[in-house]
């Protein structure tokens, strides 16, 4: 028995926690549940017996919240809650363990307590607290009496509210994990609610897969995929929902996701319609961290692999296009960016590629163009215009040559925003220098001439005598041989055109003499010889052409096995008794694209090359093969492209060429035979050749082991041309019914020697000067024109354009054009509209008026 003063015994290990505030207390309280007074049988039954092991005649399990109490359960005392007043009846929770009050009435906590003051006039109090596991105090479980109880409780009494304080915790306590797992519950379903919505709203194919390749779950796009419902998707094997063949292709990629790995593939779709999805599958982890499912994410990209291959077919068209165009094109960015150069470009500048990206191109404008160029280019990226300006260029010679630049912007459809720009640039120096020596007077361009004359003479000294310090220096050789080159090519001309031009200009001055003295013996003499120089000056511009390759060739598809045994006879009179030749065609041999005129003549000048080589006679084997040059052979070659082509092949049992030899064999007037036997324009007409067919050359050869240069030309898929013999030469056609021919030239000799000749045959001739004139007579409608004869290169509107502006008005119009100059050599690649022929100056006079003819014919 205890004394009648306060006495503390043990109780719940559990200490009450200072400091806690109401809101703490509140929310414990609802986790728990109890703040509704709703009598409860449990702690009934915990009342009853706290009261009789402790024979009072009230017992209470006491709540408290705030400023209010109330009773989860009572016995005796027959009131379920009390007001603020009551509160300081109840365990003061300042200190855990058991709280016995002996006298109610002599303790100041409690002496005015309405239930100690007024009825039922309590006077015992012996009370346990009800402590959280964190130490949040609840309430008290307790006995109280209307009598004083100076004994206490007996230790057993003590032990047993004890007991009785912790049974009603552990009531508590599964109350509040009931509640918690309850509110787990509606969280999970509402979780799942949430995620049912969101894998149906996503864009997404969203499915999850067991440990047995089972699928457990699949949204609707996952399902709409195969063409199912979800109910024929989840519970379902994967193979037999792939099918079989599906199922192999992703057994890989689900072992390895099995194993632990994120994994990422592209998937087909099953089906007519071709679609395709990037799915990833990713590893479920379970607590154990073994892989017991994946989940599967997939995203549609039919529209994205459709999209791709447009742009990728649009991109290999255009680079197609551009590089079969013979100016130099090039493409930016919406900004202006440089991006893209076409293989022109890299030939002309000589620049790596790339290297001129971005701004880079700066650096090949001359100096003079350079602000009004960027200002055009400026104006255009800001308002969209057309962009169009003449400059100077760098050549990779370092020499700067006229160009025309020309840009127009690409814009989306819908929206009208510029989305790429495409430019072109084309050489016009030759036209740019016409013009400006049009424009001049006679006695200017005469002096000059003389000016020029000079300083040529001054400069070609100046390099022969750079040529022959930088030769000594092994460093600047090929600098070196470079301005060598340059020095025999000018040497060259010079040196053949003097020539040519006296037996042009002795031949006409006799001619003048014998008929100012009214002699006519011997005119038909000194004509030919001056034809004959007229002949030999053109045959010299067609190599030079041939080198730089800008003759104008007319290709068509060649059977090389014909056109080399046709060859034959003039070949065995060419090489003479001395020299052995064999011919070895292959069989099977592809056509070729090239024209069949300039591959005669390089095998012709191959051949005598050869015999040059055999002074004392030996063996000539021209062979055709079938070759492919394949990525590693073109490595090594400039302007080389892999790919199939036709071998022609000449080898001889000759001298041979030292390596030195070989590396110029291809330079201009370059030759090791003496002076007066050769120009040195052989081998470098066949090189120009070959790269303006798009083609190669090669010499293999060893000094006393002979020579083989094997001509390589691009494979045609087309069938070879027949080739047709020569018509036998007949009188010059004449006019028929009043024929009327339209003249346009500049050039006043050419056109009045067109004129004369035309109009001897009978042709009514009408005569312009350049193409505004002639697009005047041809605007004429009441003028008869059957035939248009034009110069190509005319100043201002040129011969093209002035055809293509006359069209609109005679779409049936009939064009013989003329042309000297090699820029317009894409006239003979066959880009000629139907009625349109080409003719090349110098031209023969028979087969001129051949030609006019028969196109008259074919109009009519």
């Amino acid at each position: 028995m205890s004394s009648s003063r306060d006495r503390r015994t043990a109780g719940p290990r559990n200490a009450p926690r200072p400091g806690w505030t109401e809101a703490e207390r509140l929310e414990a309280l609802d986790g728990y549940a109890i703040l509704d007074t709703t009598p409860e049988a449990a702690f009934d039954d915990v009342a009853q017996l706290a009261r009789e092991v402790c024979a009072a005649p009230i017992a209470l399990v006491s709540l408290v919240a705030a400023e209010r109490q109330w009773f989860k359960a009572e016995a005796g005392l027959g009131l379920r809650e009390t007001g603020r007043d009551a509160s300081v009846c109840v365990h003061t929770f300042r200190e855990p363990g058991l709280l016995v009050i002996a006298d109610l009435t002599r303790d100041p906590r409690t002496a005015r307590n309405p239930l100690v003051a007024g009825p039922p006039a309590l006077r015992f109090y012996a009370g346990h607290p009800l402590l959280t596991p964190e130490g949040l105090p609840l309430g008290a479980l307790c006995v109280l009496d209307t009598r004083p109880r100076p004994d206490g409780v007996t230790p057993r009494q003590a032990a047993a509210l004890a007991g009785l304080a912790r049974q009603v915790m552990a009531q508590l306590e599964l109350r509040r994990a009931l509640r918690e797992r309850d509110r787990a519950l509606s969280d999970a379903r509402a979780s799942r609610d949430d995620l049912h919505l969101i894998t149906e709203a996503a864009p997404a194919l969203i499915a999850t897969i067991d440990a047995g390749r089972v699928y457990r779950f699949a949204n609707g796009n996952f399902a709409a995929w195969f063409g199912l419902d979800r109910d024929g998707i989840v519970g379902c094997p994967m193979r037999a929902v792939l099918g079989e063949a599906r199922y192999a292709e992703r057994a890989p990629y689900l072992e390895r996701a099995f194993a632990g790995e994120t994994v990422t593939f592209e998937a087909r779709a099953s089906g007519e319609a071709e679609r395709h999805a990037l799915v990833r599958y990713v590893p479920q982890r379970g607590p154990d961290g073994a892989v017991h499912g994946l989940h599967l994410l997939g995203v549609d990209i039919t529209a994205e692999k459709a999209a791709q291959s447009a742009l990728g077919d649009t991109a290999l068209k255009f680079r197609a296009i551009a590089e079969s165009m013979p100016q130099m094109v090039w493409s930016t960015r919406p900004d202006g960016y440089h991006d893209y150069y076409n293989a022109r470009w890299y030939e002309f500048t000589g620049m790596p590629a790339g290297s001129t990206d971005g701004e880079g191109w700066n650096a090949i404008f001359h100096a003079d163009e350079q602000p009004e160029a960027w200002r055009r280019w400026r104006h255009s990226l800001a308002t969209g215009d057309l962009y169009e300006i003449e400059y100077r260029l760098r050549r990779h010679d370092g020499v700067y040559r006229w160009v025309l630049g020309r840009a127009m912007p690409i814009r989306d459809p819908e929206t009208g925003a510029i989305q790429r720009w495409f430019g072109t640039c084309t050489d016009i120096d030759d036209q740019v220098r016409a013009r400006e020596t049009l424009a001049r007077g006679r006695e200017e361009l005469e002096a000059l001439v003389r000016e020029r004359t000079a300083a040529l003479e001054a400069a070609n000294a100046r390099l022969t005598a750079e040529m022959e310090e930088r030769a000594r220096v092994e460093a600047a050789l090929r600098q070196a041989q470079k301005m060598e080159a340059v020095g025999q090519l000018t040497g060259g001309i010079a040196h053949d055109f003097n020539n040519l031009l006296t037996g042009i200009t002795g031949a006409l001055d006799l001619l003048r003499r014998r008929l100012s003295e009214g002699r006519h013996d011997n005119l038909e003499r000194y004509a030919s010889l001056a034809t004959t120089s007229a002949q030999r000056a053109a045959a010299l511009t067609h190599r030079l052409l041939a080198f730089a390759r800008r003759q104008p060739l007319m290709a068509q598809a060649v059977d090389a096995n014909r056109l080399v045994a046709s060859m034959d006879d003039l070949l065995r009179r060419t090489l003479g008794e001395r020299v052995r030749l064999e011919l070895v065609v292959a069989g099977g041999l592809w056509p070729t694209l090239c024209d069949p005129n300039q591959l005669e003549n390089a095998l012709l000048n191959l051949a005598i090359n050869a015999r040059d080589a055999m002074p004392g006679g030996g063996h000539l084997t021209i062979e055709t093969a079938n070759a492919h040059l394949d990525d590693a052979y073109v490595a090594g070659e400039i302007g080389v492209r892999a790919g199939q082509y036709v071998c022609v092949s000449v080898s001889d049992t000759g001298a041979g060429m030292a390596p030195d030899v070989i590396a110029r064999a291809f330079d201009p007037f370059f030759t090791t035979k003496p002076l007066g036997e050769g120009t040195g324009l052989g081998l470098s007409m066949i090189y120009g050749f070959a790269k303006q067919s798009d083609g190669h050359v090669r010499i293999y050869s060893e000094v006393g082991q002979g020579t083989s240069v094997k001509l390589y030309l691009p494979r045609h898929r087309g069938e070879a041309a027949l080739a047709h013999a020569p018509a036998p030469s007949l009188p010059p056609p004449r006019a028929e019914r009043g024929e009327t021919v339209l003249v346009v030239e500049d050039d006043a000799t050419v056109r009045a020697l067109i004129g004369e000749t035309l109009g001897e045959l009978g042709y009514q001739v009408l005569e312009a000067a350049d193409g505004q004139a002639g697009l005047g007579i041809l605007g004429d409608a009441r003028a008869r024109v059957d035939l248009v004869i034009t110069d190509v290169g005319l100043p201002g509107l040129n011969g093209r354009q002035m055809v293509d502006q006359a069209l609109a008005a005679r779409p049936s119009l009939r064009v013989l054009f003329i042309t000297g100059y090699a820029e317009n050599a894409a006239f003979g690649n066959g880009h000629l509209a139907p009625g349109m022929q080409m003719i090349t100056k110098p031209f023969a006079i028979e087969a001129f008026t051949a030609k006019v003819r028969s196109m008259i014919e074919a109009r009519a």
